[in-house]
């Protein structure tokens, strides 16, 4: 699958998605720091990287990933810097 980012490299993303695979997607949505980052916010352990961007950006593709275009949607509308602009 070919990923278009802008804040993170593929591999990172790949690696991520695969750290991630034994997690469901409920118990990722239920997590209070989804939830922040989902309603606008960005929790203070996702700042606290030093590339928070690229950190939301796994977020995102990891919802791709699963199909869950209602919860990339979301995350997008709160984000707008995640929107990929074709030059």
């Amino acid at each position: 699958m070919a990923m278009n980012l802008q804040y993170i490299k593929e591999d990172a993303v790949t690696e991520f998605i695969d750290k991630m695979n034994a997690v469901t997607t409920e118990a990722i949505l239920g997590d209070e720091s989804i939830v922040q980052l989902l309603s606008g916010s960005v929790p203070q352990q996702i700042k606290s990287k030093d590339n928070p961007l690229g950190t939301v950006e796994c977020f995102l593709q990891l919802f791709i990933d699963r199909e869950e275009y209602e919860v990339c949607q979301q995350l997008v509308d709160v984000h707008p810097q995640l929107m990929f602009q074709h030059c």
